[in-house]
């Protein structure tokens, strides 16, 4: 199962993550208490295996704030309320993860209306995209391996879910990649 942890700020929260088998970090962009400027991102990229891929989290930004966090190293962009056409995207010559409904991106991320939040998704309302899908929304250690059973998505993308108290938890990160990754 490929499993993106997200929102990541500090070098203990990303070392966990790489540690613990994350194939893939997510740095947020938008603007959110996860928000990380595009210094102290690429100052923590620098620690991440080329293995392991980086995605820019942005909520409608501008070419300019896209073209701008591409320093990092980004390998993929993640786009929630896009303004751009998928076209216009191409132009950066990475993979796009979008959550509307459009075929176009490399990969749908299912999540729930308000990203971020911790809100679960309604799995009952999942309809399977015809091309590779991410899921989101709510995940967390204790109910993972539930929504990959019942879902069976291509990723699970965690944030809030390996928090506590707003903090990336380190138990809790190691706990979601295992769970994630077991075998069905």
């Amino acid at each position: 199962m490929f499993v993106k942890i997200c929102g990541v700020k500090t070098e203990e929260a990303l070392r966990a993550a790489v540690e613990a088998g994350a194939d893939a970090i997510g740095f947020v962009f938008a603007p959110s208490s996860r928000q990380i400027d595009v210094a102290t991102a690429k100052t923590l990229a620098a620690h991440i295996p080329q293995s392991i891929r980086i995605v820019g989290v942005f909520l409608s930004p501008s070419m300019k704030d896209i073209e701008q966090a591409m320093e990092v190293g980004l390998t993929d962009l993640q786009i929630h309320h896009r303004t751009q056409s998928m076209e216009d995207l191409q132009i950066f010559g990475l993979p796009i993860i979008d959550a509307s409904t459009e075929e176009t991106a490399d990969v749908r991320l299912m999540d729930h209306p308000t990203p971020g939040s911790g809100q679960v998704l309604d799995w009952g309302e999942i309809d399977r995209p015809k091309r590779p899908f991410w899921l989101a929304g709510g995940l967390s250690p204790d109910n993972v391996r539930q929504a990959i059973q019942m879902i069976r998505p291509d990723g699970v993308d965690v944030s809030s879910g390996v928090e506590t108290d707003g903090q990336k938890d380190i138990k809790k990160i190691r706990a979601f990649i295992q769970r994630a990754k077991e075998e069905l």
